[in-house]
């Protein structure tokens, strides 16, 4: 007999590699380079971005993997939901990561006087940098690019079960 369900709850059947997730993966990955691009231009003259993009693009394949390619089958709106709501978490978990990655980097000239100051200037950079983004070709490449997705993985979970 098999279990499709461990003590912890998860389904490992939907853990399995799939091609809505490799296509998934890919797309997004892509779809988060073009952003990169697209911020990249938002920077200061002389703002050193030398691993920016494909940063920004694993964070993109590994949430297309998990999310973007897991939401397929369902039809057309939930994959249009679930490509959306990747593209989401992907500008939330870029601008917290590199928000993060400022702060670190200051933290070691010693800029902060604790945890409590470091968290808060972890929230002021988020802020800082959600802001600087706040550009219509970032926010249309991302948001068309998680429609697109979602449509894509649909249509590559349709055609190869």
């Amino acid at each position: 007999m098999v279990f499709l369900h461990d003590k912890g709850g998860r389904n490992h059947a939907h853990a399995m590699p799939t091609a809505a997730r490799l296509i998934g993966a890919l797309w997004f990955f892509l779809v988060a380079w073009c952003v990169a691009i697209q911020v990249l231009a938002t920077f200061p003259p002389g703002t050193p971005a030398t691993y920016f993009p494909l940063s920004l693009g694993l964070i993109a394949a590994w949430r297309g993997w998990v999310f973007g390619g897991r939401g397929v089958g369902q039809g057309r709106g939930i994959a249009i939901g679930y490509g959306v709501t990747c593209a989401a978490q992907i500008a939330f978990l870029g601008l917290l990561v590199f928000a993060m990655r400022a702060v670190y980097l200051r933290a070691l000239n010693n800029r902060y006087d604790g945890l409590a100051d470091a968290l808060d200037a972890v929230a002021m950079q988020f802020l800082a940098y959600a802001d600087q983004s706040l550009t219509l070709p970032i926010w249309g490449v991302l948001l068309a690019g998680g429609v697109i997705g979602g449509l894509i993985c649909e249509t590559v979970a349709k055609r190869w079960r």
